[in-house]
């Protein structure tokens, strides 16, 4: 992915997405909302999944924002996902992909990759479905409040 390229669009595929526990942290709507993939396998770390670069695909959504709204979706994004932020290690990297839509050609976006893949190489990966990509479903009793999402550690 060139990182020269402009996008406004985040690509998302665990806590985040619609009707998941942190849909209501998005400071801005977006302008659309698309069923989408990228490049990728997940790990299943219980209350939220996460994201390490591999052949596969994993499924989610790409959330596109007028770009006046982008600088401060990211901040908010950032700030959950923990990254780059004062004094604390990175549990996630923001990093921009290749996001590929339903009968279009692939769009940069933002995705966050778990910053620390080798400390989660025990934890289960998401299978794929029939279609080969992996889509993470939350447990009805993982699902947690948005204010305990990052307090566990992981250690496998």
């Amino acid at each position: 992915m060139n990182r020269g390229v402009e996008t406004h669009s985040v690509f998302v595929y665990g806590t985040l997405k619609r009707g998941e526990v942190r849909e209501v942290c998005w400071p801005h709507r977006p302008t659309t909302i698309v069923d989408a993939h990228i490049r990728g396998i997940l790990r299943d770390l219980g209350p939220y999944p996460a994201l390490i670069d591999s052949p596969g695909r994993v499924g989610g959504e790409c959330w596109t924002f007028e770009p006046h709204h982008l600088a401060e979706t990211l901040t908010a994004l950032d700030a959950i996902e923990i990254y780059n932020q004062p004094q604390q290690e990175d549990l996630y990297r923001r990093q921009l992909v290749d996001c590929q839509l339903p009968n279009a050609s692939p769009i940069p976006a933002y995705a966050y990759f778990f910053a620390h893949p080798v400390r989660i190489e025990r934890a289960l990966q998401v299978p794929p479905d029939a279609d080969g990509i992996c889509r993470w479903r939350p447990q009805l009793d993982q699902r947690i409040r948005d204010d305990d999402a990052h307090e566990s550690e992981w250690t496998f």
